[in-house]
């Protein structure tokens, strides 16, 4: 009789060890996930200062055409995989401000994050 209590008691020991298994998995494979999506986040932000950056220079240039600066992020963010790009350029006398929006594609798609991001050069003078 002993024996049959002792081996009901480590078959129950067994079944909790394996809920403590199967609930920590989880919580790390949902870990993993979370930081994946944080990576794609990153990569997304420096990819949108990247053609925000480009966007400004290609349209500071001397001899610039009018939408040079558009063309240049817009290429730079699709490259990037980003999505919904959106790019605005306003100029003054002496700067050129880029302003650069896109949605990151992300792995799970729990949250798509708009970015943005803006760079002003000088223009090159004549």
């Amino acid at each position: 009789m002993k024996m049959a209590r002792y081996g009901t008691r480590a078959l129950q020991r067994g079944l909790s060890e394996s809920v403590q298994w199967a609930v920590l998995g989880t919580a790390l494979l949902c870990c993993v996930l979370g930081l994946i999506e944080a990576g794609l986040m990153l990569h997304g932000r420096t990819v949108v200062v990247a053609a925000a950056r480009a966007g400004a220079q290609a349209q500071a240039a001397l001899r610039a055409g009018a939408d040079a600066g558009v063309r240049s992020a817009k290429d730079v963010a699709t490259a990037g995989g980003l999505v919904g790009v959106q790019v605005s350029v306003s100029t003054s006398a002496t700067t050129v401000t880029v302003r650069v929006d896109a949605t990151v594609s992300t792995f799970m798609g729990w949250v798509t994050p708009r970015i943005g991001a803006e760079s002003t050069r000088p223009l090159e003078a004549p």
